[in-house]
């Protein structure tokens, strides 16, 4: 196959022809005719449309449905297969089966010569992204950030067909968990996750743990931004790397609400500039302090930010910093991104949440992200959140390893005995 580019950008008067290597795709064909149990090796990491050759793609096809109805693969059968496809001119013929046995040097190769077919496809689909991306901006005409969601989610989706680690033994996984315990029994009672520096909350999570996606879900007006903000400098006072998306303010806005909680100042007040002398010189105070932080503190202030941006912003940061923790406040002022619709916002709330919590896996770090709960607590006597009020809001509870309920009694009694306290209830911990 030769692509020919003309009357557009990228026409330059020459064909090219697309990455492949014939010997390989011939290479892998040849030693499952030679050796039919090779195919174990390989049935889960390549699929008839990797390969660049019309009939080598023909031919493993047919090895596949043999395969997978547990009938012997050999010359004969392959060729029969083919035969009853109607594909006999389309394969060159049985004559060309024994051919390909002869082009395989050693059976025990195939998966080398697998990821060779299989990487050259991939660059195939990155060259066929890149050819519709410049086709598509010659002629879109919504957004640019909508066109820009597109083209990333296109090359995610090609990044996460990449082949995984598969199925693990028990002895594969043994010496990580055993490396894993034994850090832990070494830590002297120290923190295995990035800490809170709340002892209790501390002590029941032993830190945020990484791949953890944590939800942390309040009424309106319970703090969960202050209460964030704390967390996040903790976070930063002990010497990890972490980044904040604020959603709802802007990048001066939250800095003032981080000052006003280190110099414990009302941020009102700060607000309006009604600070006394003694309040001034603990407002200086606490903006040195943050001016010392050991660690890195990233903010961004996108807002409605994407999925796609967010972790696009996150991989950046965690190559130019390192990156420990990330903070979202809230989840759902995000969007999905890109151009599919969804038919409820509950659907996209679940990609959403899908979303961060594989961000979360694929970063290996906790992500704790803040969420709005729907008016549930209001509408009855106990107004403490508990799961069933996330019930409507997509799949965060099934997405999130942990889930923290943040509640302020004074909020809805003025005269509460624990007026100036918040509950910090645990919903889930998996």
């Amino acid at each position: 196959m030769r692509f020919l580019f003309g009357g557009d950008p990228l026409s330059n008067s020459k064909t090219f022809t697309p990455p492949h290597s014939v010997e390989a795709e011939k290479a892998v064909l040849g030693a499952v005719l030679r050796d039919p149990d090779t195919l174990n090796l390989v049935a889960d990491k390549l699929i008839p449309e990797h390969f660049f050759n019309d009939a080598h793609r023909h031919i493993f096809a047919a090895m596949v449905e043999l395969f997978t109805t547990n009938e012997p693969t050999d010359i004969l059968t392959v060729a029969e297969k083919l035969r009853r496809q109607g594909r006999e001119s389309e394969y060159l013929g049985p004559a060309y089966l024994v051919e390909l046995t002869e082009s395989s040097p050693v059976s025990q190769n195939i998966e080398h010569y697998a990821r060779i077919v299989r990487d050259c496809y991939y660059l195939r689909r990155i060259i066929d992204a890149c050819q519709t991306t410049v086709h598509k901006a010659l002629s879109y005409e919504g957004g640019v950030s909508g066109f820009i969601g597109d083209i990333e989610k296109e090359f995610l989706e090609i990044a996460n067909q990449q082949d995984h680690s598969g199925i693990a033994t028990a002895i594969d996984v043994l010496d990580a968990t055993i490396a894993e315990i034994e850090a832990r029994l070494n830590s002297d009672g120290k923190l295995t996750g990035v800490p809170s520096q709340f002892v209790d909350l501390d002590r029941i999570t032993g830190g945020w743990q990484n791949s953890d996606l944590i939800i942390m879900a309040a009424r309106p007006g319970m703090g969960k931004t202050a209460f964030a903000l704390n967390l996040v400098i903790n976070a930063v006072r002990s010497g990890k790397h972490t980044v904040v998306f604020t959603l709802e303010m802007s990048k001066t806005q939250l800095m003032s609400r981080i000052i006003a909680s280190e110099a414990r100042i009302d941020a009102s007040k700060l607000r309006k500039g009604d600070l006394s002398e003694e309040e001034q010189d603990r407002l200086m105070h606490g903006v040195r302090g943050i001016g010392t932080l050991p660690a890195m503190l990233g903010i961004d202030e996108t807002p409605s930010i994407s999925l796609m941006e967010l972790r696009s912003r996150c991989l950046r940061f965690k190559k130019e910093h390192g990156l420990d923790l990330v903070v979202i406040d809230y989840l759902q002022l995000m969007t999905p991104g890109g151009s599919k619709r969804y038919d409820s916002r509950e659907r996209e709330i679940s990609e959403i949440s899908g979303g961060l919590k594989a961000l979360a896996k694929e970063l290996s770090i906790p992500i704790i992200a803040l969420a709005q709960l729907n008016r549930g607590p209001d509408n009855r006597p106990d107004k403490v959140p508990k799961l069933s009020d996330l019930r409507e809001s997509g799949s965060m509870e099934q997405d999130a390893d942990m889930i923290l309920f943040l509640y302020r009694d004074e909020y809805y009694n003025p005269n509460s005995e624990d007026a100036g306290k918040a509950l910090l209830k645990i919903g889930k911990n998996r």
